[in-house]
């Protein structure tokens, strides 16, 4: 419990550093482009709009991992589960990240089966996905790729999401220890919500290092 609080407390305040300096950008960028003083060029409009859309992304991002966290706090024992199709979920994640991917240059390659559902709570797997998308493309090399495999395991009757790609930095201790009070690491802070979103539904999450320096995420959950 003193853990959770602790994570709890964390997390709050740098969501509120985060979102109080994001709104601050927002509202700085347009300032700039509603004041008839500033003689902008189109390419000078273009990129403050972009960064507008940056920023607005990241806010609700994090907004997203607050509400889902206060649901998993409260509500736990008796999140909704639902049925629904892996793939339907990782292509409409694929597309939100599409645009990032294309800029540096990471392909996605998927094979995950057509078949295959979960049976968790449709939000709270979204915000998995969306967190797992987010750490992979800022340790992903640009260039490489990012592999995504589906496989069924009958006996125990989960589903396993396999995730592997090329590191940047080939040294991943910090991944083994990486703590839920530690979020003041913007590479650290989106896994850290999968680790504990994917727990908290009933899940498991695993990750290691293969003998080609591959990374894979190995995420687990109900079929349905």
């Amino acid at each position: 419990m003193k853990e959770n609080l602790s994570a709890r407390d964390q997390f709050f305040s740098k969501l509120s550093h985060d979102l109080r300096g994001s709104f601050t950008s927002m509202l700085g960028f347009s300032d700039i482009l509603n004041d008839p003083n500033e003689k902008l060029t189109l390419e000078e409009i273009s990129e403050y709009v972009s960064r507008i859309g940056s920023q607005t992304k990241e806010s609700y991002e994090l907004l997203l991992n607050f509400i889902n966290w206060l649901k998993l706090d409260t509500f736990k024992y008796g999140l909704a589960k639902e049925n629904f199709e892996l793939l339907d979920l990782i292509l409409q994640t694929k597309t939100y990240y599409k645009k990032i991917f294309l800029e540096n240059k990471i392909d996605v390659k998927l094979e995950i089966d057509e078949k295959h559902k979960l049976n968790i709570d449709y939000e709270i797997a979204n915000s998995i996905f969306n967190n797992v998308f987010l750490f992979l493309n800022q340790i992903t090399s640009n260039g490489n790729e990012i592999k995504i495999k589906s496989m069924h395991e009958v006996k125990s009757n989960f589903i396993n999401i396999e995730f592997t790609t090329k590191c940047v930095d080939k040294d991943l201790s910090f991944l083994q220890n990486i703590k839920l009070e530690k979020l003041n690491s913007d590479v650290s802070y989106p896994i850290i919500f999968a680790i504990k979103f994917t727990e908290l539904s009933g899940g498991n999450f695993d990750f290691y290092q293969d003998e080609k320096d591959e990374i894979k995420l190995v995420l687990s959950f109900p079929s349905a």
